[in-house]
């Protein structure tokens, strides 16, 4: 709720408190030391004072943000500015119609193909809000819009688009709804081996055996009732895989669960979207990622409701 108040507090204002994230922004507009001002593009609109709900409200800043941003009549903009717009209208996609923001984007999006060198700022501020290790939201198929977009544009150079089109890959193969793909791993005892879907459930865990919070999850995941009659009649696989193969890595292996399938793929990192160390991915019975990017109590949470 605070960021999207900061979203609403902050939109006719000239000089706006820009951080590197939504609770950072929150915290930083009375910590003058913190912050760096940074003059609004355009003036943000307000949402009508009739429109009182939460969701109407969002859907509203869907329809209209942009309304005061030409890009027929720029080639390029101050980044931070542009990276602090993005965020203030990301902010309500959290709230308002999914496809009101699908909507948005695709008509933002649109007024920026005659001008690739906005598109790539454009893109880059998506970024920051939706995608990398500063991201406030996690957005996939929104972030994917633009990442597609952009690999088009045949006016930008491939080194541009390089690292974008790396993100796609990775992105489009493993997002929710998406068959979950086959990589190749390496078992602790040097034993090739593949995984693929199976036909009941499926927690993938890529993660570091050294990290905290993977060692809680072990813990967690070990010792629930539930999970481990889940594991013993079969219904669930849980797979354990560190994304690389450093040194001693079987090592670290060794006091797994025994039901358990553990290793480590050298490439895997290419195929899946890891962003987090653990990042928890739940196969269904028909192949696809149901879940992905969940806290641990989530993933257990779900596991649980399995019949």
């Amino acid at each position: 709720m605070k960021r999207y108040i900061l979203a609403l507090t902050v939109l006719a204002s000239g000089g706006l408190a820009f951080a590197q994230s939504g609770s950072e922004a929150t915290d930083s507009v009375n910590q003058e030391q913190s912050q760096t001002v940074v003059k609004a593009l355009f003036e943000y609109p307000v949402a009508p004072a009739e429109i009182t709900g939460l969701q109407e409200k969002s859907d509203w800043l869907m329809e209209h943000f942009w309304d005061g941003f030409n890009p027929k009549k720029l080639k390029s903009v101050d980044q931070s500015a542009l990276n602090h717009a993005f965020f203030v209208y990301a902010t309500p996609m959290q709230w308002a119609d999914k496809e009101k923001s699908i909507a948005s984007v695709d008509r933002l999006i649109e007024s920026l193909k005659k001008n690739p060198a906005l598109m790539l700022q454009m893109t880059k501020a998506a970024e920051e809000t939706l995608y990398g290790p500063r991201a406030t939201m996690w957005i996939d198929e929104i972030y994917v819009r633009f990442l597609e977009a952009l690999v088009k544009q045949k006016k930008l150079k491939d080194f541009h688009k390089a690292r974008y089109q790396f993100q796609l890959d990775r992105l489009k193969g493993s997002m929710e709804g998406s068959v979950a793909p086959d990589f190749s791993f390496v078992k602790p005892d040097g034993t090739p081996a593949r995984f693929t879907p199976t036909g009941n459930y499926t927690l993938i865990e890529f993660g570091d055996p050294d990290c905290y919070d993977c060692t809680m999850a072990k813990l967690k995941l070990d010792t629930d009732a539930k999970v481990s009659d889940l594991l013993r009649t079969g219904r669930l696989n849980i797979c354990f895989i560190i994304p690389g193969m450093d040194e001693g890595w079987q090592e670290q292996l060794k006091d797994y669960p025994e039901k358990w399938v553990v290793g480590a793929s050298e490439d895997v990192d290419e195929i899946y979207d890891i962003r987090l160390t653990p990042t928890f991915y739940i196969i269904g019975p028909d192949h696809k990622i149901q879940y992905k990017n969940l806290p641990l109590d989530r993933v257990v949470s779900i596991l649980k409701a399995i019949e």
